[in-house]
């Protein structure tokens, strides 16, 4: 069994190994041993936007959480956490991505919050901090 209270923080590890491969890029590329193009406006607006997203899905975790701790006295049954259930669940919220992101580039109301993604004119590993702020308001997850 998995220990619930006790799941690594993967996105705070990763942090300093992606920020890591942006300065590498960056030195990569300002020295000639790399193609591409960095400009400082451009990577300081997806950092921004890339900051702001996680603000904004802070706020909306925590109305979310307490929604979910609410409809959890509501559920039919207990999973539990074992290596099966999560392997499962990492599968089908794999799935849920993939369909969110062919939804995104095909209907116009998903585009509106997705199209900021894909708004750099430069492209490079800073430019996949560019995500919206507005899925909220676009009913997307």
């Amino acid at each position: 069994m998995i220990d619930e209270y006790n799941f690594p923080q993967v996105t705070q590890l990763a942090i300093p190994f992606f920020v890591a491969a942006i300065l590498i890029e960056l030195w990569l590329v300002r020295t000639g041993r790399a193609k591409g193009s960095f400009e400082t406006r451009d990577t300081l607006t997806s950092l921004m936007m890339g900051t702001g997203n996680v603000v904004a899905g802070l706020l909306l975790g925590v109305v979310s959480y307490w929604a979910l701790l609410w409809l959890w006295q509501f559920r039919f049954f207990n999973l539990g956490l074992s290596i099966w259930v999560f392997i499962a669940a990492f599968l089908l919220d794999d799935l849920r991505y993939y369909v969110y992101h062919r939804i995104a580039h095909r209907v116009r109301w998903v585009w509106a919050e997705h199209v900021n993604h894909h708004s750099s004119q430069h492209y490079n590993l800073s430019t996949a901090l560019r995500q919206s702020w507005t899925g909220l308001f676009t009913f997307t997850f």
